[in-house]
């Protein structure tokens, strides 16, 4: 990678050049105020994690906290997050929580200088009952679902016997549905009581959440709660076959699924019935007879995609005995994926996503269990670039602009989202406009010429300079750069309005050359300029 400095002599002859206003502050007139050049750019040494939550409708879901490595964020309006500084590791739980709902876990594979994005659907909690705990209680779902709670069962965080009016929260989930299937936590991935990592199935799986005046409560040691978990409809005549089922619940410190007990099928209510130590996510899950398959994902040129998630499920018409998913986390390289794990004599579907964005569903099987299968390539095209912006409280509207000159000029914002299919091969994912972010504007498809990306103040008391504003450049093979305001922002009074002068901070300019090699030229300046200011071009 080659980085160049730009010249600050240069931009002043630039600034004379075109004319800039020098007079007092007019609509459409843009200022210089402040040249910051940082001595030095370098990559940093972490990842970042991203994505976002919805409900199990597919809506986006805002005020969403989610916790990943130490760090907390909430997401936008429009359900995204995103949180730099994350140390590397290969199953990395990521939390989402938020009131009124269940729960929620994904597993993030992080790298340094990469992007990871996870999609988390998130179920409303179903029912909430209030028990006593000198007597206990039962508590039951519409569906089926229920737990007994014995008298003087329970201890708060601290291990002690909690006397007083309890909450019990029940969210049933259903495995038969493609996106409430998506909501299982972690992934299709169990460790047995033998001691074994095994891919797993799941026949049905409910969390189950108490709480009293002092926070979470849990079971006392050597006590235990008898659970009923439903068994969706189109799955019923398949535990009627099995009998049993073995119990798994969620390790949120592993990201494993852990095999504890065993339920036994009820025909009259539909349920496996069985007893659990602890509040958790509980599951009934089976093993199953594999085949394993490899491939390649590619973009539309045929060129490898590293960083790619490869994600092979059941599709609903071959749920009928259990639904599982597999794949990889994060393709190398050479765009491959290795042995993913799926059921033997079933046909299944395959897709790959990165950063947001997904490639078309395939469909291959069945295969004979034990068989090694090549399925070659599938395609992919994600984004090369994402750069994230994320703030405090105030200013409450930051702006993500990003516009280039190339064989024609184009310019992403909130008023012209773009599009990472077609021209211009860039978009403004998400826009915030109620204080924090994120933003993320993704480019797909980078072609020779100059991108240049840079924030503006568009509403709210405050400035850019004191805003907490960090912005992430995260580029495919180089890495993630980070910016932050540089000091001696004059005067911002600016409180609101797309019309007239505002704060600008001009980021960085990402310059692509004939050949495809990519230069990373920081700016770190301020100016002044309306939406539409040539200042935001390069």
């Amino acid at each position: 990678m080659e980085v160049e400095m730009s010249s600050g002599t240069k931009k002043c002859l630039y600034v004379l050049l075109i004319g800039l206003c020098v007079l007092p502050i007019t609509a459409g007139c843009d200022y210089l105020l402040n040249l910051f050049i940082p001595l030095v750019v370098v990559t940093e040494n972490y990842g970042l994690v991203m994505g976002k939550a919805t409900d199990t409708a597919g809506n986006a879901l805002g005020g969403v906290t989610v916790t990943v490595g130490g760090q907390t964020a909430d997401t936008n309006n429009q359900g995204w997050f995103s949180i730099a500084n994350v140390a590397p590791g290969d199953r990395v739980p990521v939390q989402f929580s938020k009131n009124g709902y269940a729960p929620a876990y994904q597993i993030a594979e992080v790298q340094v200088g990469r992007s990871s994005f996870v999609e988390a659907p998130m179920g409303a909690v179903g029912t909430s009952q209030s028990i006593s705990t000198a007597s206990g209680g039962t508590v039951t779902t519409p569906d089926g679902g229920a737990i007994v709670i014995s008298a003087d069962s329970l201890v708060d965080s601290q291990g002690n016997i909690f006397t007083g009016t309890a909450n019990v929260a029940l969210t049933v989930f259903d495995p038969s549905d493609d996106i409430e299937a998506n909501a299982f936590p972690g992934e299709y991935m169990g460790i047995s009581e033998a001691g074994a990592t095994v891919p797993i199935k799941s026949l049905g799986f409910m969390d189950i959440s108490v709480t009293g005046w002092s926070g979470d409560l849990q079971l006392a040691a050597g006590e235990t709660a008898t659970v009923k978990i439903p068994v969706p409809i189109s799955m019923q005549e398949a535990a009627t076959s099995m009998g049993t089922c073995p119990l798994w619940y969620f390790d949120t410190e592993t990201g494993y699924w852990q095999e504890e007990g065993q339920g036994i099928y009820d025909p009259a209510s539909g349920c496996f019935v069985g007893t659990i130590s602890h509040f958790s996510v509980w599951n009934n899950d089976v093993s199953y007879p594999r085949a394993y398959v490899s491939g390649r994902v590619v973009d539309s040129s045929g060129n490898p995609v590293q960083g790619a998630q490869v994600k092979c499920s059941n599709p609903s018409a071959v749920k009928k005995a259990g639904t599982w998913n597999s794949g990889e986390r994060c393709t190398p390289a050479d765009g491959t994926f290795r042995r993913i794990p799926i059921e033997a004599g079933v046909v299944f579907t395959c897709q790959a996503s990165k950063g947001g964005q997904k490639g078309p569903i395939y469909t291959f099987g069945p295969f004979a269990q034990g068989t090694e299968n090549y399925i070659g390539d599938i395609l992919l095209d994600a984004p090369t670039v994402q750069i994230t912006l994320t703030w405090g409280a105030s200013p409450s509207d930051l702006d993500s602009h990003l516009a280039a000159n190339m064989a024609g000029t184009f310019h992403v914002y909130f008023e012209n989202l773009g599009s990472l299919t077609s021209e211009p091969y860039a978009a403004l994912d998400t826009d915030d406009t109620t204080s924090y972010g994120p933003e993320v504007t993704s480019i797909t498809n980078l072609r020779p010429g100059t991108y240049r990306f840079s924030v503006r103040h568009y509403t709210g008391a405050g400035d850019i300079e004191t805003s907490g504003a960090v912005v992430n450049v995260v580029i495919d093979g180089i890495g993630i750069y980070r910016f932050t305001p540089p000091a001696g922002q004059p005067q911002d009074t600016r409180v609101g309005g797309q019309k007239g002068p505002s704060g600008i901070w001009r980021v960085i300019d990402i310059v692509v050359g004939a050949t495809g090699n990519v230069r990373v030229d920081p700016i770190n300046d301020y100016v002044l300029g309306p939406v539409g200011s040539g200042l935001l071009f390069p």
